[in-house]
C-alpha cells in the first residue's frame, strides 16, 4: 500500500479518572472502548480508527489514537464523559500531537526502575 493511501494518525493524549482515582489499565480500556462504543456506534468507531495506544495506570494517563480527519470528534467524545454506571468519571484531553514521542511530553508515565550497571 501506498503511503499516500494510508489514513493519516493523530496522537490524544488524557487522563482519565473514576471517582477521583485512576482505574487500572484493563478497567481504562473498557470505559473507553464502551464510551466511544456509545457515543458513535460501530460504524463510527470503525471510521474514528481509535486505538489506546498507552496508558499508566498510577497517574491515569494514556494516549490514545484516532485518524487526522477525526480529531474534533474524538476530543468532543472524550470531554463528554461525565459517569459510569452511575459512579463519577471524567476523561479530559490534555494534548493533540502527530506522534506519540511529541503527545507524550505533556504527561508523564510512571516506568520500573532500570537496575543499574547494566
Amino acid at each position: 500500500m501506498k503511503p499516500s493511501a494510508r489514513f493519516k494518525r493523530r496522537y490524544v493524549s488524557f487522563s482519565l479518572a473514576v471517582q477521583g482515582s485512576p482505574p487500572t489499565p484493563s478497567e481504562a480500556k473498557s470505559i473507553v472502548h464502551e464510551h466511544f462504543l456509545s457515543f458513535f456506534g460501530e460504524i463510527g468507531i470503525a471510521s474514528l480508527a481509535f486505538k489506546l495506544v498507552k496508558y499508566d495506570g498510577k497517574n491515569g494517563v494514556g494516549i490514545l489514537r484516532c485518524a487526522r480527519d477525526s480529531v474534533d470528534e474524538t476530543v468532543f467524545c472524550m470531554a463528554c464523559l461525565h459517569d459510569r454506571n452511575g459512579v463519577a468519571a471524567r476523561l479530559e484531553p490534555l494534548a493533540t500531537s502527530g506522534s506519540v514521542r511529541r503527545a507524550s511530553p505533556s504527561i508523564t508515565f510512571s516506568s520500573p526502575p532500570r537496575p543499574r550497571g547494566i
